[in-house]
């Protein structure tokens, strides 16, 4: 572990039981950047805010799924499978009309009672059954992905909620494995969903980390631009002071524990978005993959997740450099005014 490393984790011990100002987070953050230009007179201008892609349109994200036809003498051929029944709903009124999770539900059935037949009572039903197989994956994305309760979960426009998402999606994923190999359960899915609906996170989760960017931004290149005259024989001065407590007492004591907190719970969900991901890939649209790699992607540099994370990383290399040319140990000698 570095010095630097260790100097911060001291400071969080040092300051972590200090009392929150009564700010909102970008009250906080516009306040400490404010306080660096004081000390600095360094004025340096804050991105302007940027609209967020949104999550696509359904139109965009939906999958056509080809409909596969029997004929009369087919059809009765499955009443000697016990599929008379099945099949005949799937063409009732109440069967057009099904939802995506409910096709899903209907073609999970059907192939596993396809799967429980003598094929000697219809003997085309395997090769249809195979053909069925090879779109449930396309199923599984419209019921979900694809559908609104997603919509709302990856966007902004329900109660904002923090915690949960990772365990819904490695719960999606378990709901996949189930359609893939069987078990499938209609109404648990139905439940998840019903889940996703209630809140909002990823929107949310969009605008702080735009909101993180651009102070973070800001204060990195108020240091950079302050460094050398901030201290001009390389060693400590009252400017030097005064900034090293508002890294201790602004940054390290309110920002810095909250921010870590909140990038931590954000990883976890796209870790396991990602990876559900992963194992639809062969059937994601291109709205949704162009969508994931301009906000997700942690292999994109341009996403904004990757742009968030190494804003906070150039913050954190500002401080440092600025410590490290003015010979100033951020931990020692920190004023109680």
């Amino acid at each position: 572990m570095s010095g630097w490393t260790r100097s911060l984790l001291t400071c969080v011990a040092l300051l972590a039981g200090a009392a929150c100002q009564d700010q909102s987070p970008e009250a906080l953050l516009d306040d400490y950047l404010g306080r660096i230009r004081r000390v600095t007179s360094v004025e340096t201008e804050l991105a302007p805010v940027q609209p967020l892609p949104p999550y696509p349109a359904r139109r965009e994200l939906l999958i056509d799924i080809p409909r596969q036809t029997i004929n009369v003498i087919e059809f009765f051929e499955l009443h000697g499978c016990d599929m008379g029944a099945l099949v005949g709903f799937r063409n009732s009124p109440l069967g057009r009309v099904q939802s995506p999770s409910q096709r899903l539900g209907y073609e999970t059935a059907w192939i596993e009672a396809a799967r429980a037949c003598d094929t000697d009572a219809a003997e085309w039903l395997p090769e249809l059954g195979a053909v069925k197989r090879e779109w449930l994956p396309s199923l599984f994305w419209n019921a979900t992905f694809a559908a609104e309760e997603l919509r709302v979960a990856l966007g902004g426009s329900a109660p904002a909620r923090e915690e949960g998402l990772p365990t819904l999606l490695r719960a999606l994923a378990d709901q996949l494995t189930k359609v893939e190999n069987g078990g499938f359960d209609a109404d648990e899915l139905e439940r998840l969903l019903g889940q996703l609906r209630q809140s909002s996170w990823v929107g949310p989760a969009r605008r702080d980390w735009q909101r993180w960017r651009r102070y973070l931004l800001a204060a990195a290149a108020t240091l950079d631009a302050a460094t050398a005259k901030v201290c001009l024989n390389r060693r400590p001065t009252p400017y030097t002071d005064r900034l090293k407590n508002v890294f201790l007492k602004v940054y390290i004591g309110h920002i810095q524990p909250d921010l870590a907190v909140a990038m931590s719970e954000h990883e976890q969900w796209i870790v396991e978005l990602g990876r559900l991901g992963e194992r639809l890939d062969p059937v994601l649209p291109d709205a949704y993959r162009a969508w994931y790699r301009a906000v997700l992607a942690p292999e994109a540099p341009e996403s904004e997740w990757q742009r968030t994370r190494a804003a906070v990383v150039r913050h954190a290399r500002a401080w440092q450099r600025l410590f490290t040319h003015c010979h100033v140990e951020p931990v020692s000698g920190l004023s109680q005014d």
